[in-house]
């Protein structure tokens, strides 16, 4: 059984590219509430969009790595569905 969103609080400040995807293939719980919480901020849904961004931002030499602008994500990251895709399919690992 998957733990509720309240037992994933926000943490001190948003995990990098690689420590989000660690956690998700180490804790499968976290993997589904993050999921669940990228599928709902991509049809829309603002609050879902605030807990991926405050669990989840890419650190400038990630970004780099990836080939991606430095200000990749930083419009509004809450609606920013291209954001979501970076994580989106690490997220279902342990689900598979």
């Amino acid at each position: 059984m998957a733990k509720s969103s309240s037992e994933f609080p926000k943490p001190a400040k948003p995990l990098s590219f690689k420590q989000v995807v660690d956690k998700i293939l180490e804790e499968p719980d976290y993997a589904e509430f993050i999921h669940n919480e990228v599928l709902k901020a991509r049809d829309g849904d603002t609050e879902a969009g605030k807990k991926v961004a405050a669990h989840f931002k890419p650190l400038p030499d990630e970004l780099k790595r990836l080939k991606l602008p430095p200000d990749f994500g930083d419009d509004d990251r809450c609606t920013n569905n291209t954001t979501h895709y970076l994580i989106d399919f690490a997220a279902p690992a342990k689900l598979w």
